[in-house]
């Protein structure tokens, strides 16, 4: 076939070179039909290579340990530092490369001891997890530049590449922005359609595992359609854990995806959980009840809902690899249960597509009229409660994003106990005045977390009242997010604000902060913690130490650059080599930058000081 195609593309080249139009309009139309049956052909014998490949039967069941909610409380520790990448799509990401930068440039990174991400957060954390050895943290971070006015618009010959604004390593965490869009989400669904037909739930997560996690060696090589590879920790976890004692003979470290990098923080991907089961989150039947959003966790070591809700509902988390079937049949002994083995392996695209899935809804609000089967790619597993282990049937659940319920990732540090948190808020508001109310104006991601409801144009900011009692829709979802004191939160604007005006990083260090109870996300009995804030927001210093041609560069193409670095959610999605190094240089400096402006302390010394 391939030698048939090949004569063919010859013939009509050559009827093309001669001019002789006839000829070459049958020789098109030949050679359209033969690069059609050649494809055809290929993808047949692909899809049964990789159906194929190292396939083994499953085994019927599975051993795996439950983690009960109480184990958490008995186990959390103040120690180390907690770092949040919230979320934000394409921006999110490429800020979180900047920001990893920085921590690794100051020596801090490795201090981290949990990564708590949200949505675009994760596609930045989920990678860096689980980068695997072959490409270094210098390729994948990128080089610093400390002075802006180092940066260059275009590269040329005998200049440094990682000056170059235009210039964006295919292994740098950034290059996953330039891969994907709605368009090539569409595409690359579409193109996975044929595989899971009879699933199109998957296709989402699919889709973020081809387009964000393969092009650094951790996507599905599927086994008849289903992933190859399920995910945990280090490979010491997963022999003392998952293979000791001839737990689960079937299984090899060759079935998972292992944190390979030392001195990796354990990594928590947040995604929101709808109850009840069966109820579409858009298109509810008529008479449905209404949803209730619950927290649900995935971490290197563990999935689930953690804490236990009304009708037995959450209560801790099992082995990520036994997520997604039916439940045990039997009772836990010391914590262990055995369970059929689910019929798909729950793979990284599940909770890097899970967490992000916020974006299945412009999906179809663009598309879904042309193809309708966008309708049906919000996620579902059949999930269990730990509360109820022993009672083998699972229900099958809709996941959404974790932005649906909180944006910043925080919840997942304040549960583990850790009293020091640093949280960039990679938002796609800036800071700005609202002369009629007085106020600053944030995100609306942040308020909440205070009691406090995104803010209203021309308004002050309100608390949330006592349920049941109405709120207006936007703000519904996040009404259960309080965990600090309402004055907390002016007291953080202000001094965001203040630095902002001051022409630098919108930073704020709070000391001490009282943390309320929260019984929605397991937050109990957790004493005063430090957060450092670190918010997405244009500075000044930075833009004015960026080269003239840089920012004639950037004033020239307002489309690309006008909201820089607060690019829109969805409108960029898809962002180019320079606005991924743009957004990543300016996160970077707002943790390494060792001037003083303002008179505030240099932003290099507000991170050292809060990990001492």
């Amino acid at each position: 076939m391939a030698g048939e195609l090949e004569e063919a593309r010859a013939a009509l080249e050559a009827a093309i070179g001669r001019r002789d139009a006839r000829a070459a309009e049958a020789l098109r139309v030949r050679y359209a039909s033969l690069e059609q049956q050649w494809r055809d052909q290929t993808r047949r014998q692909f899809e049964q290579l990789r159906g194929t490949a190292g396939a083994s039967p499953p085994p019927a069941t599975l051993s795996a340990s439950i983690y009960p909610f109480s184990s958490l409380e008995q186990s959390s520790s103040d120690s180390g530092i907690g770092l949040c990448l919230s979320g934000g799509g394409a921006r999110a990401a490429a800020a979180s490369m900047g920001a990893l930068r920085g921590l690794r440039c100051l020596g801090l990174l490795d201090e981290i001891s949990v990564l708590s991400t949200v949505s675009g957060g994760g596609w930045a954390g989920v990678p860096f997890t689980y980068l695997p050895a072959d490409i270094s943290d210098d390729e994948f971070l990128g080089a610093v530049v400390r002075d802006p006015r180092d940066l260059t618009w275009s590269h040329h010959a005998g200049d440094d590449p990682a000056r170059a604004l235009d210039v964006l390593s295919e292994r740098a965490l950034g290059s996953l922005c330039t891969r994907i869009g709605l368009v090539e989400f569409l595409d690359k669904a579409a193109e996975l359609a044929d595989w899971y037909y009879d699933s199109p739930h998957v296709l989402w997560c699919r889709a973020v595992g081809a387009l964000i996690l393969e092009p650094f060696g951790l996507g599905d090589v599927a086994l008849g359609a289903s992933p190859a590879s399920y995910f945990s920790g280090t490979e010491q976890w997963l022999n003392t854990t998952i293979l000791a004692d001839g737990r689960n003979p079937a299984l090899t470290a060759a079935d998972f995806h292992l944190v390979r990098k030392p001195g990796r923080p354990l990594l928590v991907t947040n995604s929101t959980l709808f109850w009840p089961p069966g109820v579409h989150p858009r298109r509810p039947a008529p008479g449905s009840p209404a949803l209730e959003l619950y927290p649900f966790e995935a971490a290197s070591t563990q999935a689930g809902a953690p804490f236990a809700f009304r009708g037995g509902l959450g209560g801790g988390w099992i082995d990520p690899f036994a997520f997604g079937g039916q439940g045990p049949a039997a009772p836990p002994l010391n914590d262990r249960v055995v369970l059929a083995t689910p019929p798909g392996r729950f793979s990284l695209s599940d909770i890097a597509g899970t967490s992000s899935s916020a974006f299945v809804g412009p999906l179809i609000d663009r598309f879904g009229e042309e193809h309708p089967w966008l309708q049906e790619i919000d996620p579902v597993y059949p999930y269990w409660p730990v509360a109820t282990a022993g009672e083998p049937v699972a229900r099958a659940c809709y996941f959404g994003d974790g932005g649906n319920l909180e944006n910043t990732g925080i919840m997942a540090l304040l549960r583990r106990g850790i009293s020091r948190i640093v949280a960039f808020v990679n938002a796609e508001a800036p800071l700005a005045w609202d002369p009629g109310a007085q106020q600053v104006v944030v995100d609306g991601q942040l308020p909440p977390l205070f009691g406090l409801q995104p803010k209203e144009a021309g308004r002050p900011y309100v608390a949330y009242p006592t349920p049941p009692l109405p709120v207006a829709p936007a703000s519904a979802p996040f009404r259960h997010d309080q965990v600090f004191e309402p004055h907390a939160f002016f007291e953080l604007i202000d001094r965001l604000w203040a630095a902002h005006r001051a022409g630098g990083s919108a930073l704020c260090r709070q000391r001490g902060l009282a943390v309320r109870d929260n019984p929605r996300f397991g937050i109990q009995g957790v004493g005063p913690v430090d957060v450092l804030w670190v918010y997405n927001a244009p500075v000044a210093a930075f833009r004015d130490r960026l080269g003239d041609i840089v920012r004639l560069g950037m004033d020239a193409d307002p489309l690309l650059y006008g909201r820089f670095p607060n690019y829109d959610t969805i409108l960029q999605l898809h962002l180019t080599p320079r606005q991924v190094n743009l957004l990543a240089h300016l996160s970077c400096w707002n943790v390494i930058n060792e001037q003083s402006i303002g008179g505030l302390p240099p932003n290099a010394e507000v991170f050292r000081t809060m990990f001492r």
